[in-house]
C-alpha cells in the first residue's frame, strides 16, 4: 500500500512539474515536494525496520549445546547389545552436567542426539564413593542408560558392575572461587550389562572414558534416574 501511494505521488509530480526530473523539483508546489520528501522518508524507515528484523531474527537462531566451556568435554564409549555403537562424542553437541546425589557421592550426566532414531542417548555414572576434589583408582560405579526417544532405560542397578578404573578432578579455570565446579576425567569398564528396567534388552559397555563437570553447589534430587527404582512417572519425566 505504501509503495503504491509513494508511485501514485510520483506520478503526480512527473505529469505537473515537468518531463525533466532534475527541473521538475525546482518546479513543483512546495506542498506536493514535502509529501514526496516525506513519502521517500517513511519508505526508507520502513525497510531499515524489516532489515533490522531479519538480522535479529537471524541473531535467535538456536546454538547447539556444549559440554565444557574450554572445549575439552568428550564422551567415548563402546556399546553392544540392544544399542551397538561405537560413540565418539565431543565438546560441541554433548550436554553434560553433574551433580551431588541426596544419598551421597555423584551423579554424572552426558546427553548427545542419537543418530539411530533422532532422539537423545544419555549416559548416567554413579559414583557413590567420590569425594570434592578427590583423585582416585578402582571406584566401583552404576552405569544407567536412557534412550530418550523410545523411552527405553537400562541400568548395572548397583554399582558392583561397572568400575572407574582411574578418575580425577581439577577445578574448572574462570569459575569464581566460592563455586564448587570441577572437571572429571575418568576411564572405566563394566564386566556385567545394564538391563532393561522393564522388557529383557540388555546393553553391555565394555570401556568408556569421559571428560564432563561436576557442580558440588547443586543437588540431583531425582532418584528415579538410577538402580531398580525407576517407575512410570520417572520416565515421563524425562521425556
Amino acid at each position: 500500500m505504501l509503495q503504491r501511494f509513494y508511485n501514485d505521488v510520483v506520478l503526480a509530480l512527473g505529469h505537473g512539474c515537468g518531463s525533466s526530473h532534475l527541473a521538475g523539483w525546482r518546479r513543483c508546489p512546495p506542498a506536493l515536494t514535502i509529501i514526496c520528501a516525506l513519502t521517500l522518508g517513511l519508505s526508507c524507515k520502513v525497510h531499515a525496520q524489516a532489515t533490522g528484523n531479519d538480522a535479529d531474527n537471524a541473531n535467535n537462531t538456536p546454538t547447539a549445546p556444549t559440554c565444557l566451556p574450554d572445549g575439552s568435554g568428550s564422551l567415548k564409549a563402546r556399546l553392544s547389545g540392544a544399542v551397538q555403537a561405537e560413540l565418539v562424542w565431543g565438546n560441541e553437541g554433548t550436554e553434560c552436567t553433574g551433580a551431588v546425589r541426596p544419598d551421597g557421592g555423584i551423579r554424572v550426566r552426558f546427553s548427545h542426539k542419537d543418530g539411530v532414531d533422532g532422539g537423545r542417548l544419555v549416559l548416567l555414572f554413579g559414583i557413590a564413593a567420590l569425594r570434592e576434589g578427590q583423585s582416585a583408582k578402582a571406584l566401583p560405579v552404576n552405569v544407567t542408560v536412557i534412550r530418550e526417544g523410545l523411552g527405553e532405560f537400562y541400568s548395572t542397578q548397583g554399582d558392583n558392575k561397572c568400575t572407574l578404573d582411574e578418575v580425577r578432578q581439577e577445578p574448572l579455570v574462570g569459575i569464581p572461587h566460592r563455586s564448587r565446579s570441577y572437571r572429571i576425567i575418568a576411564r572405566g569398564f563394566c564386566t556385567h550389562p545394564a538391563r532393561a528396567v522393564r522388557g529383557n534388552g540388555v546393553i553391555l559397555l565394555p570401556r568408556f572414558d569421559y571428560v564432563g563437570r561436576i557442580d558440588f553447589d547443586a543437588e540431583d534430587k531425582d532418584e528415579t534416574l538410577e538402580g531398580g527404582a525407576m517407575t512410570a512417572q520417572g520416565r515421563m519425566k524425562q521425556q
